[in-house]
C-alpha cells in the first residue's frame, strides 16, 4: 500500500511539473527588432547616415528609422529610433533592458567586427561596433548588425 502511494505522489507531481511553464520562458517569441547592413565603411567621421533600405529593417520607423555613424577608423555607432525598452513597448509593463545583438563582418574579408557595447533601456537601441582587420589594427569595414528581442 505504501508503494502505491509513493508512486502516486511522483506521478503527480511529475503531471504538476510538467504542466508549469519553464522560469526562463518569457511568454513570447524572439522579435527581429532591427537589423542593418553597413553599406558605407568610411562615411565621415561623426556624419551620421541612413544604412542600404533594401537590407536595413527597424519594425517601428522601417529602415530610415536606422543611423550609422563613424567614431573612429573602425568604430561605429548604430542606432534603431523606437525600439529600446521604453515606453513602445509599455502596453503591459515595460520591456526593460534587455535582448540580443549579433553582428559580423560583411563580404569576402579577414576583417572581423564585434558589439563593443549596447543598450535598450531608454526609446532607442544603441550599439557601438567595433573592426579590425587580421592583424588586430582597427580598419574600417562594411558589416551586418542583428538586435532582436
Amino acid at each position: 500500500m505504501k508503494r502505491t502511494t509513493v508512486r502516486l505522489f511522483v506521478l503527480t507531481a511529475a503531471v504538476a511539473i510538467a504542466s508549469l511553464p519553464a522560469l526562463a520562458d518569457p511568454g513570447r517569441g524572439a522579435n527581429i527588432l532591427c537589423y542593418v547592413w553597413a553599406n558605407q565603411p568610411s562615411p565621415p567621421i561623426g556624419v551620421p547616415y541612413t544604412p542600404s533600405s533594401i537590407y536595413s529593417y527597424n519594425t517601428v520607423g522601417r529602415a530610415q528609422a536606422n543611423s550609422i555613424t563613424k567614431v573612429a577608423t573602425g568604430d561605429y555607432s548604430v542606432t534603431c529610433k523606437g525600439i529600446g525598452g521604453g515606453a513602445l513597448f509599455s502596453g503591459s509593463g515595460s520591456w526593460g533592458p534587455g535582448g540580443h545583438v549579433q553582428v559580423s563582418a560583411y563580404g569576402f574579408t579577414s576583417n572581423t567586427c564585434h558589439v563593443a557595447s549596447w543598450g535598450t533601456g531608454g526609446p532607442d537601441f544603441s550599439a557601438t561596433v567595433l573592426c579590425h582587420n587580421s592583424a588586430g589594427v582597427p580598419t574600417d569595414s562594411y558589416f551586418d548588425l542583428l538586435f532582436v528581442w
